[in-house]
């Protein structure tokens, strides 16, 4: 069915006049549904050729409208008309067919990557050698494709009328399927932003594109590719997903809430096919939920929750993370040996195509308002490395380059896993000198968890047993994943504030004052501020589990012993047995630190002695005196000299830097 001119004049006249009336700007939006657009078409029979006909379509109501704000505002000679708040929403490999081209697509996703804003022929003029016709030509991808020839006498041969190019503003843009329940590698798609709509979107927003599918194929080639003519961009609302939980769910959800056991059944529900880790898992059903942003003094505290699992090979690190991906209503995994050019955070880089600096968002930009999964951190580029620092903490990710400056949000949580540098873990090291892991960024973990693999008999037939067992009942999750994944979801949504009772406040502040008593008899650091923060949001994310405002006693007791078990695995010097979290982050305990200070005024006290400097085995010995072994004094001389504390003007000499 053809669309007739006049068709939408009596549109226009009833819905749109009181807005046409006050327009001021070349761009009118209209919602389909909210103008009353759709139901419009529907009663004219024609609201096929919004999908199949969209050119035409769009700009037969142009005309319509033009003719009315002419009547108000003469200044305004054309009119960009953006619909929005389409019904009939697609998925993005869906919208990529042949049968598409040239007709009306919608579809959500999240902005991977842009280019920098550049000039654009939107239509080009060919004007006929032989009859003088003139050709209209529409840009492709970037490209003025030439008339075959020309549609009045069949000429081949043409003459660029450049005068008469329609030139506007133009960006490119990358959006990708969203994470959500994704079973494989999204799919992406190009989208060509036009006039207004440069300069709206960034890397990490999600979106809804609305516009006209196109395909590209250079003559000489016979692949080609697709892309999207924006006509209109919606941002997507964060709890539009809650539009996939139906009330039966929500009536389900608030079960499980109430039961008692359900801190056990979310454990169990985890990685149900790997046996063990119930602390673990306990910890990443906690970090799923997350705990509660808010500002303090001007300043944002992060809710989302990091964890770091570090361990030997063949313990289950990657499918535990697997499983999770599966099960977080928003989750990007990623491997640090085969990382994107992307990254973890952003890059920029030029397209060799057209010369244009692009930005193209990493793992923890993707993911934002959900989760960045990592396997292998340590392998991920050391200057990516480096760069997480400020998600993990700040939430956002900082560009400046190419005369690019943009601040992206990574609002997500992190939930990491790396191997020990020499293949096993070694108890009787600081977890730093074991991992490619920076001590800055170690820090930013709320948890670390070590998983070693240690022969123990009993364990060791329950786990054969559990892997060999033909009854899948215990393997199955007390929560099905998709429940799970809603759960999970409902919780994000609809708790967004949680106060700590007075009880629950007075445990934590207890937990931390003792520790921090422990730190000044001691002389070890086994706590600091940045890890009361961690038990605050461990807090919130238990209480957030039952769908409360309100955190407990209990609440605040499961936070500390998850926060206790990771101090346990890798904060505990083996010299003294003492908690020291330097021992941990920075791999030298409050025992070393003495030792250090010893050998060094030791140093200090010998070094005149001879031209040379304090003699080794003089040092050695006057720390025998003092009760220190040959074999850790060595030990202390050695990380002086790797710390630039002293140096060695002959072999065996030692003398302090500066003097002392």
């Amino acid at each position: 069915m053809t669309v007739s001119d006049s068709i939408f004049q009596d549109y226009v006249e009833i819905y749109l006049k009181h807005r046409l009336a006050n327009l001021k700007q070349p761009v009118l939006e209209i919602d389909v549904r909210e103008d009353h657009l759709l139901t419009f078409c529907i009663s004219r029979g024609i609201e096929k050729q919004i999908y199949d006909e969209p050119e035409e379509f769009l700009d037969k109501l142009r005309k319509s409208v033009l003719e009315v704000i002419k009547i108000y505002n003469d200044e305004i000679e054309d009119i960009k008309i953006r619909i929005k708040n389409i019904p009939k929403r697609n998925s993005i490999p869906e919208v990529r067919k042949v049968e598409n081209v040239d007709k009306f697509v919608s579809f959500e996703g999240v902005v991977r990557k842009i280019t920098s804003p550049a000039p654009y022929v939107a239509k080009a003029s060919f004007e006929c050698s032989k009859c003088g016709a003139i050709i209209p030509v529409r840009s492709l991808n970037g490209k003025i494709p030439k008339p075959d020839y020309c549609p009045h006498c069949h000429a081949r041969s043409f003459r660029r009328l450049t005068e008469q190019d329609e030139v506007t503003d133009c960006q490119v843009i990358e959006v990708q399927e969203l994470p959500e329940g994704l079973q494989r590698q999204p799919e992406s798609i190009k989208v060509l932003l036009l006039g207004d709509l440069v300069n709206t979107v960034y890397p990490g927003d999600k979106i809804i594109v609305n516009g006209i599918l196109r395909k590209f194929i250079d003559r000489n080639k016979s692949r080609g590719e697709f892309f999207v003519e924006a006509i209109s961009v919606e941002f997507l609302q964060e709890d539009i997903r809650n539009l996939n939980i139906t009330e039966e769910d929500i009536q389900k959800i608030k079960e499980l809430a109430k039961d008692p056991n359900i801190y056990d059944k979310l454990a169990k529900s985890i990685a149900s096919s790997i046996y063990g880790y119930e602390t673990i898992k306990l910890a990443i059903a906690l970090q799923l939920f997350g705990g509660v942003e808010r500002i303090e003094s001007g300043t944002k505290k992060r809710g989302n929750i990091h964890i770091l699992l570090v361990g030997d090979p063949s313990t289950a690190k990657s499918q535990i993370l697997r499983s999770v991906s599966m099960i977080a209503p928003r989750a990007v995994m990623v491997d640090g040996t085969l990382m994107s050019k992307a990254g973890l955070t952003v890059t920029v880089t030029r397209e060799e195509s057209t010369g244009r600096w692009t930005i193209e968002a990493g793992a923890v930009v993707l993911a934002d308002q959900g989760m960045a999964i990592i396997d292998e951190l340590e392998k991920a580029d050391k200057k990516e490395l480096r760069a997480l620092n400020e998600p993990l903490e700040q939430q956002t990710v900082s560009v400046s380059k190419a005369g690019i400056n943009a601040t992206l949000n990574a609002r997500c949580s992190v939930l990491a896993s790396a191997n020990p540098r020499r293949g096993r873990f070694d108890r009787h090291e600081p977890i730093v000198e074991q991992i490619d892991l920076e001590p800055p960024l170690l820090s930013r973990f709320d948890l670390i968890y070590v998983i070693l693999d240690e022969p123990d008999e009993k364990r060791d037939e329950e786990i054969a047993r559990f892997i060999l067992s033909s009854d899948t009942k215990d393997k199955e999750p007390p929560i099905p994943p998709d429940l799970l994944r809603k759960y999970v979801l409902y919780a994000r949504n609809n708790v967004k504030e949680v106060k700590l009772t007075k009880e629950a406040e007075e445990k934590i502040i207890e937990f931390y004052v003792s520790l921090r008593k422990q730190s000044k008899e001691q002389g070890a650091i086994a706590i600091t501020a940045r890890q009361l923060e961690a038990l605050r949001r461990l807090t919130e994310a238990s209480a957030k589990i039952r769908l409360s405002n309100v955190a407990t006693v209990e609440d605040a007791e499961r936070a500390i012993e998850l926060f206790k078990e990771s101090l346990r695995q890798i904060a505990i010097d083996p010299e003294s047995g003492r908690i020291d979290w330097d021992y941990a982050i920075q791999g030298i305990s409050a025992t070393q630190r003495d030792r250090l200070s010893t050998v060094k005024n030791i140093i200090k006290e010998l070094q005149d002695s001879t031209d040379w400097g304090a003699s080794e085995d003089a040092v050695l010995a006057r720390a025998e005196e003092l009760g220190m072994s040959k074999e850790k004094a060595k030990e202390a001389i050695e990380k002086l000299k790797r710390s630039g504390e002293i140096y060695s003007p002959r072999s065996g000499y030692y003398r302090v830097f500066g003097g002392g």
